[in-house]
């Protein structure tokens, strides 16, 4: 999606300059910002919206994570039988899954596996789900 935005910018950045900027310098302007406007839009790509790397929670803390989990795990099955990915990367990705369910965190104060989220601000990109930056504090001793 960002690569076809810059396309269309790029084009319409260097029509703009053929207008206002005399020939040769204009055709130069105007190649020279939109090859730099394609590099920059292909070297950052965005991540998908779908993509299970977003949905999946890495430390799951509450029911409302890991059931969030058992469903990026189902996508990932689903991906596996529709051949959309190898049998390699199906149970090396399952494994992760399965490595970050059974080690959960563990205070470094207590020892407790109860934790909290604290929601610090909340982050709302037009086209993609709303998202909280924080972190996560124990539930018995405070710490983060």
């Amino acid at each position: 999606m960002r690569f076809i935005i810059a396309i269309i910018a790029s084009v319409m950045v260097f029509i703009g300059i053929q207008t206002i900027i005399p020939f040769p310098y204009g055709l130069v302007l105007g190649v020279l910002f939109a090859t730099v406007a394609l590099w920059y839009a292909k070297s950052h790509p965005s991540t998908a919206k779908d993509s299970i790397l977003n949905y999946r929670r890495v430390d799951p803390i509450n029911e409302r994570e890991k059931k969030q989990n058992d469903e990026a795990l189902r996508v990932l099955e689903k991906k596996y039988i529709e051949e959309k990915i190898s049998k390699e990367e199906y149970l090396q990705r399952k494994k992760d899954f399965e490595d970050t369910e059974y080690n959960p965190r563990k205070c470094s104060i207590c020892g407790s596996e109860d934790f909290e989220f604290v929601s610090e601000k909340r982050i709302e990109e037009i086209g993609e789900a709303p998202s909280d930056v924080g972190y996560y504090r124990c539930k018995r001793c405070g710490a983060k």
